[in-house]
């Protein structure tokens, strides 16, 4: 699986250098071109009467995308991403639609968030993350940050753990993800997940048993075919 250009939903939390260094590297491996799209939300817009007490907090839409590009291109410098080989975009509008509209328009092949506990990027996690994940044309990589790490820090994938159903799609998303640990030099464990009640310290019943043995010869079966497979490539 690689990658040719990844969208990076780019916040201002504290986590963004950690992020922007993340998506620098998972460009790097895979060669991709970075976009970087930060979204200006319209309640930043509202103007507030003179009798409170304030001004408009920003005067128009172009005046918010402008100090925010630019607010992106220090941050950007600051950690040392070579500006003229990457896109910056500062959109206005809902967060979560304009991400997808944004991968969308620039043909991105991978969107790249970053969380932090309860928040996405600097946005809150939650509705945004669901609506990016399960709208987004293309495949969405969610980077955990956390205090701990320093802000220059990069995790590289060494072990990638795939949960899987066993249904028509597996053999394609087993193929993406032996693509993308052969990228990363990782190490691919499978999993499949029987789900029964919490009933505790109750033995399988004959029913589950049957279930986790097909699970069984099915996985024993991806192996077998995997073999020939790759018997018949050399």
């Amino acid at each position: 699986m690689a990658f040719n250009k990844i969208l990076v939903a780019l916040g201002y939390g504290e986590e963004a250098e950690q992020i922007v260094q993340q998506a620098k590297y998972i460009a790097d491996c895979h060669q991709a071109k970075l976009v970087f799209v930060h979204v200006v939300e319209p309640l930043l817009l509202m103007g507030i009467p003179e009798a409170y007490g304030y001004y408009e907090m920003l005067r128009n839409g172009e005046e918010a995308k402008a100090e925010q590009m630019a607010r992106m291109d220090s941050l950007l410098h600051h950690v040392g991403v070579d500006r003229e080989k990457v896109k910056q975009i500062v959109r206005v509008g809902s967060v979560k639609n304009e991400i997808i509209d944004c991968a969308k328009e620039e043909g991105a092949d991978l969107v790249f968030v970053g969380a932090h506990g309860k928040r996405l990027s600097g946005f809150y996690l939650g509705s945004i993350a669901n609506a990016v994940l399960h709208q987004s044309p293309v495949d969405v990589l969610v980077t955990k940050t956390s205090d701990s790490d320093e802000p220059h820090t990069i995790k590289s994938y060494k072990r990638i753990l795939l949960a899987i159903e066993f249904m028509p799609e597996v053999d394609q998303v087993i193929h993406q993800a032996k693509e993308l640990a052969a990228k990363h030099e990782a190490e691919l464990t499978m999993v499949h997940v029987v789900n029964r009640a919490p009933v505790f310290e109750m033995p399988l019943s004959l029913f589950e048993t049957e279930i986790v043995e097909k699970v069984g010869q099915q996985f024993e079966q991806m192996r077998s075919e995997e073999h020939t497979s790759e018997l018949q490539s050399h």
